[in-house]
């Protein structure tokens, strides 16, 4: 990726660069869901005008999200609620790949961190999420974490059970501001017990987008992957020929992401200065 460039979406430039001609030739978008189409239960702008011109132009889409402390189904329900028009298999939590990854190394046993709603989720998916003797721990975004869950993460920690997590986020975005995610968790194990995940599943790892785009014959060079975060959204393109493509309505900021060795094909203000180059 090189350097980056602004656009605004009230004064779009007159005559695209090469990156913007790059992206009206692609044809599958991954698209954040935190800080990029919503805040909690509130749509972002222009986020129903950049997703019905994607379905006008027959593009593929898929939302990313590594929010696992809600299941798949209560993500899709939480868009249509809101007005999104979104299909249900096109909502992607990063919970999915982490299951699959458990599942094809016959790991069903689990020593499951996880809230009431996702810990139902992954018993409904087969596996045992609270075994006495589990073949492995699986961290997730614990929206009811206490230090008694902490206690009982450390004492299989140190039996030495694999340890894995979904994502790497450290803050959530909310309209009040960010909230800790999971990976404050993260620290405070690597500060208890020096260890960090052996893997970790959502964003920015490769496997969450490329079984998708196997699915539909197409390349990491046919995609755009669009987000608020350097170091998920953005870092999911890092090492590939996918376009990233960075909204300030979120977490980072234009300073940030000045100062940060990730930097975006493109930086625009929201979802509504791609659209002239997407008609």
């Amino acid at each position: 990726m090189g350097n980056s460039d602004i656009v605004t979406s009230t004064v779009p430039p007159a005559i695209p660069d090469d990156r913007l001609r790059d992206l009206a030739r692609r044809r599958m978008f991954f698209l954040d869901r935190d800080g990029t189409l919503t805040l909690a239960e509130r749509k972002l702008p222009f986020v129903d005008e950049f997703l019905a011109t994607l379905r006008a132009t027959d593009r593929k889409l898929f939302v990313l999200t590594n929010n696992s402390s809600k299941s798949p189904r209560r993500h899709f329900e939480n868009f249509r609620r809101m007005g999104l028009d979104l299909r249900e298999e096109e909502v992607l939590v990063s919970i999915q790949p982490a299951l699959a990854f458990l599942r094809a190394e016959g790991a069903t046993r689990l020593h499951l961190v996880a809230n009431a709603e996702v810990t139902e989720y992954v018993r409904s998916e087969g596996f045992d999420p609270a075994a006495d003797d589990p073949q492995a721990v699986l961290l997730t975004y614990d929206t009811e974490i206490h230090y008694g869950k902490l206690l009982a993460l450390v004492a299989h920690l140190r039996r030495g059970v694999p340890y894995y997590a979904t994502h790497v986020d450290v803050v959530c975005p909310t309209p009040d501001g960010p909230v800790p995610d999971i990976g404050t968790t993260i620290r405070t194990i690597e500060m208890t017990l020096g260890l960090l995940p052996i893997r970790t599943f959502g964003k920015p790892a490769h496997e969450f987008v490329r079984p998708t785009l196997d699915a539909h014959g197409l390349g990491f060079g046919d995609a755009v992957v669009i987000g608020d975060r350097l170091y998920t959204d953005l870092e999911l393109a890092s090492g590939t020929d996918m376009l990233s493509i960075l909204v300030l309505t979120g977490e980072t900021t234009r300073a940030a992401h000045d100062q940060s060795a990730v930097k975006a094909d493109i930086v625009v203000p929201d979802l509504g200065a791609l659209l002239p180059w997407l008609e």
